[in-house]
């Protein structure tokens, strides 16, 4: 009896023969429904990511589209609260694609502002003590403030068509009048500023536009609204220093005017209004007067986005209020 007990028990613990190949049949086909299950998620991954990359492109192509209708830069924190979201390390990505959308469909591409300058007294002087500190201290300094992480919409296309009102019209709201006057009034008064040295006293940009007959209301509003609107939408800069023991109001051309507008398009005002002269040095005059390089000439306006950084910043200007520079002096004598 002990014997045979044995053996049932054994015979009931050992498998089947047809039960163990049969799970050696299935072993090999669950494997592969897993790897294809893998691939299938990866896939869909894949397919998720490159869908939320081509949004967040369109994302920013309209962020950039309506900033440079309201005029406001298009600023890297607005980029990732309004675009990006929790993807913030695809900024280099997104932004390069938005950039080609841009180029591509637009003519147009987004351009980094330039860092305002030191404009105080006491920042000059600190400017110059870093001057004069060692090299690594100025390379180190420089590189904590090399990027504004601010961006505007600039056109690509060739000046002869970027120039033709017929091909770009002033925006048409509120109306391509008004557009196209405020247009030339800033551009009038950063011609001033730019040929002024880079600066100009509060005193005597008023008596500017008193010639204008614009001292006191202009076709879009009071001057001094018209100011105010200018340093708001970064055109004009404008700073008061007192360190002086008398409070000083100065204007500067500020990060918007120099990517927008900067001495090719002041160039080309002074050009079109002095076209009636035909000056044979008037090249030499424009580039005297704005600091130009000695290759200015060469380079067709509006089609060098370098140009805007060839003047170097802060150049000494005259204090002398009689003394207006070259075009002046022919102005007062007409």
């Amino acid at each position: 009896m002990p014997l045979v007990r044995k053996r049932r028990a054994d015979a009931e613990q050992s498998p089947e023969p047809g039960t163990q190949s049969q799970r050696r049949r299935r072993s090999p086909s669950a494997a592969s429904v897993e790897e294809d299950g893998d691939d299938y998620a990866e896939t869909t991954q894949l397919q998720d990511d490159a869908a939320s990359r081509d949004q967040m492109v369109k994302k920013l192509v309209r962020l950039a589209l309506a900033s440079e209708y309201a005029r406001q830069p298009i600023r890297r924190a607005d980029v990732g609260t309004k675009v990006l979201g929790q993807y913030s390390r695809q900024f280099k990505a997104v932004f390069e694609e938005a950039q080609t959308q841009l180029r591509d469909k637009f003519g147009m591409e987004m351009i980094e502002l330039p860092i305002k300058e030191k404009v105080t007294i006491s920042q000059r002087r600190d400017i110059e003590e870093a001057d004069r500190a060692f090299v690594s201290a100025a390379q180190r300094a420089d590189k904590a403030s090399t990027s504004s992480k601010a961006w505007v919409l600039t056109t690509i296309l060739p000046s002869k068509y970027a120039s033709n009102p017929t091909i770009i019209p002033p925006p048409h709201v509120p109306t391509s009048t008004t557009e196209s006057t405020y247009i030339g009034l800033y551009t009038f008064i950063i011609a001033l500023i730019s040929l002024s040295g880079g600066s100009i006293s509060e005193a005597k940009l008023e008596r500017y536009m008193r010639r204008a007959n614009a001292d006191q209301y202009t076709p879009i509003d009071r001057t001094e609204r018209l100011l105010a609107r200018l340093c708001k939408e970064g055109y004009l800069v404008k700073f008061r220093d007192a360190s002086s023991g008398e409070e000083v109001v100065e204007y500067m051309v500020g990060p918007r005017g120099k990517v927008e507008i900067g001495p090719e398009g002041v160039a080309g005002m002074i050009k079109t209004v002095y076209a009636a002269d035909e000056a044979e040095d008037l090249d030499q005059r424009i580039q005297r007067s704005l600091n130009l390089g000695s290759g200015w000439g060469r380079n067709k306006i509006g089609n060098d986005p370098g140009a805007n950084e060839r003047r170097a910043p802060g150049r000494p200007r005259r204090d002398d209020e009689d003394d207006e520079g070259d075009f002046d002096e022919e102005s007062d004598e007409g």
